[in-house]
């Protein structure tokens, strides 16, 4: 599977570990909307990050919509 890529969409992940980079992933200060993660199969799962489209992410600090 290619780590730097969304399993459900293909575009880039933007996935800082993928990359390589010493920094940690956007996903790690992200909530990950659950419907996009019932989306894997699971041979996706725990293999590559969402892009933030696909996970419908918003930063930790940003109010859902309807919260």
């Amino acid at each position: 599977m290619d780590t730097q890529h969304c399993p459900l969409c293909g575009k880039s992940n933007q996935c800082s570990a993928a990359a390589g980079r010493d920094e940690p992933c956007w996903c790690f200060d992200a909530q990950i909307d659950p419907a996009a993660l019932q989306r894997l199969t699971p041979e996706q799962r725990n293999q590559a990050c969402l892009c933030s489209a696909c996970a419908g992410a918003l930063k930790a600090t940003e109010p859902r919509e309807g919260d």
